[in-house]
Formats: structure tokens, C-alpha cells, sequence
């Protein structure tokens, strides 16, 4: 028989394969039901193993900043459902089972609570996050598509996946206002405070954890507010104040325009 250069018979060339194509095919032509039988075991355990490491990665990516578990509940089922059929595949079941009750206890820990007094994210911090809820919403649609969470089920995380994100994009203004509350620079905290606050107000996304800062970044306006109101009730020329009051206002709303 005519063989090419690789060692192949010369009419394999004409196969729409390559040649490496063409002796996983000879291979799995000629094994036996044995080989056969080992071959797709590895395979099966090797899908299950990946799929399983996806879901882990994808509660982990979550973990610091989750405040509901609306999302991880979903994932901690087919976290839990793929291991446990990983435990018939797999060489290794005493470790599977470990992985089943780390994931079982770490499951019942409570969501983080919502504090609309976060820490300072970098920026590299803020790129991972996005990354991480772009990956996480593939897979929820695949999730939903393969039938395992309903259509309402996935709009809800998905929302929760908008609010996050929104979380993460008003991260650096938020912080910046807190500090500058915290210090005294009521100025530059009303207009940090005001811009925070018209961004949640055009965003269409509904969660607690956003009515919740849009109550303290609300409440912290009224805080900055009061002394001025209060003084204008005080004073000899109240129409003074309150002109001064309203030119404040009016400067700070062109200020959020821009």
C-alpha cells in the first residue's frame, strides 16, 4: 500500500479530515468494546469535571458581592447535580464527595447585606466583576435554555445581574461622595450625591438594593440640606437665603447635566 509522507495510506488525503482526524477515527474503528467502554467513561468524566468547575468558578466570582441568592441558588443546583453524577465517572469519589459538602455547607451562609458604604474598587477589580457577570448571564441563558430554571426565574436573576452591575459602575462616585460627607465637603458630596442619585433614577432596573441606596444617597442630600433650610428660617432676610438656596440647586442640577 502506497503510504504519504505522515505514514498514512496516500488516499486518506482525500478525506475531508486531517490527519489527525483520521487515526482518532482509525482508532476508534479498530479499539475494542473495552477500549471503547474506557474511551467514552474519560470523555463523560472529563465534560462533567469541566461543567463542574465552570459553576464553581462562577459562585466564587459572585461571592463578595452578592446580596441575594437568587442567582447562586441556581447555580449551587447544577453545581451539585453535575458532582453528583461526576461521582459515578469519576477514580477519585472520596474527593467528589468532598466538593458535594463544601458546596452543601457554603450553600446555607447568608448573602452578603447590602452596604451602601462599600470599600473602593480598583479598576482591575471593576473589569473582572463585568467579565464575570457577562460569563455568569451565558450561563444562565444556558441554564435556561436546557429547561433547568423558568423564564420568570431567569428575568429575576438576570435583573439582579443588571443591578450589580450598576452597583459596580457607580462604585468609584459613591465612595468618593461617603468620604466627602464623612470630611465635611458637603459641596462637592451634594453634587457627587446628585449625580449618584440621577443614575439610578434613569436606570429601569428594580431591586431592594437599589431603593435602598437611592434612600441614603436621598436622605444624605436632605442631611447636607437641613442646616441651609433651618438658617433660612433663622435669619432676618429669608428671601436671601432661600435665593442663594435655589441658585445652589440650580448650579448643581446643570452640574449633573454635564
Amino acid at each position: 500500500m502506497l503510504k504519504d509522507n505522515h505514514g498514512y495510506p496516500s488516499n486518506i488525503n482525500n478525506c475531508i479530515f486531517d490527519h489527525h482526524c483520521a487515526f482518532v477515527c482509525c482508532y476508534w474503528i479498530t479499539c475494542t468494546p473495552k477500549e471503547k467502554e474506557i474511551t467514552q467513561r474519560r470523555v463523560k468524566q472529563l465534560q462533567l469535571s469541566n461543567r463542574a468547575d465552570r459553576a464553581e468558578q462562577h459562585i466564587r466570582g459572585l461571592r463578595d458581592i452578592n446580596t441575594d441568592t437568587i442567582a447562586t441558588d441556581v447555580l449551587y443546583d447544577f453545581y451539585l447535580d453535575t458532582l453528583r453524577e461526576l461521582l459515578q465517572y469519576s477514580d477519585d469519589p472520596e474527593k467528589i464527595e468532598i466538593r458535594i459538602a463544601t458546596a452543601e455547607e457554603n450553600r446555607n451562609n447568608d448573602p452578603h447585606t447590602f452596604n451602601p458604604e462599600p470599600e473602593l474598587f480598583s479598576f482591575q477589580e471593576k473589569t473582572n466583576y463585568r467579565e464575570r457577570l457577562t460569563k455568569l448571564a451565558k450561563m444562565l441563558l444556558y441554564l435556561r435554555r436546557k429547561g433547568r430554571i423558568s423564564h420568570s426565574h431567569y428575568q429575576a436573576c438576570y435583573e439582579y445581574l443588571r443591578w450589580l452591575n450598576l452597583w459596580i459602575q457607580l462604585n468609584r462616585q459613591i465612595v468618593q461622595a461617603n468620604k466627602n460627607f464623612a470630611s465635611g465637603d458637603m459641596r462637592v458630596a451634594q453634587t457627587l450625591y446628585g449625580v449618584i442619585l440621577s443614575h439610578l433614577k434613569s436606570d429601569a432596573t428594580e431591586r431592594p438594593e437599589k431603593n435602598a441606596l437611592k434612600n441614603f444617597v436621598t436622605d444624605r442630600i436632605r442631611q447636607i440640606l437641613s442646616p441651609k433650610i433651618e438658617a433660612m428660617k433663622d435669619s432676618d432676610n429669608p428671601e436671601e437665603v432661600l435665593s442663594e438656596l435655589i441658585h445652589n440647586l440650580d448650579t448643581h442640577k446643570k452640574t449633573n447635566r454635564r
